[in-house]
């Protein structure tokens, strides 16, 4: 018999819906015994208009390590539940995109995040969210808590 869903990835930014996704994780993976890989995307973006600086450098390595101590606590916390966990940094360009690229790269079965809230109507309309973008090209299952 084959796992259904043996590699879990979860996209995490360190918001509430992000930790409600991780959690959700944990609890399937203990009930089907699935690996998780925690998966955040940072941008490093340049400090003084176009430019990338000496300080956008430290800037995004300071963010980078922020990022691993959180990562710290979440395999720390699988760990007690017994469960397999990974975790990468990624930069980024477009969030979305690089999670699917990273989906297939490693052939996830199964994505678990939460959808954030557009404030307002206009922006319903000019901006798709991350989630959306991935569930409309993901290579596997999406569920969105």
């Amino acid at each position: 018999m084959t796992k259904t869903f043996a590699h879990i990835l979860v996209p995490y930014n360190g918001t509430t819906g992000s930790e409600n996704a991780f959690r959700k994780a944990i609890s399937l993976a203990s009930s089907i015994h699935a690996k998780i890989t925690v998966l955040t995307c940072l941008e490093e973006r340049p400090t003084f208009g176009f430019f990338k600086t000496k300080t956008s450098k430290q800037e995004f390595e300071k963010e980078c390590r922020l990022v691993e101590k959180q990562h710290l606590k979440l395999k720390k916390f699988a760990k007690e539940h017994d469960i397999s966990c990974d975790s990468r940094i990624i930069k980024n360009g477009l969030a979305s995109t690089r999670i699917l690229e990273f989906a297939k790269q490693h052939k996830i079965d199964l994505i678990i995040t939460t959808r954030t809230k557009l404030s307002s109507h206009i922006e319903k309309q000019h901006y798709h969210s991350t989630v959306e973008n991935m569930f409309r090209n993901s290579p596997c299952p999406i569920l969105i808590l």
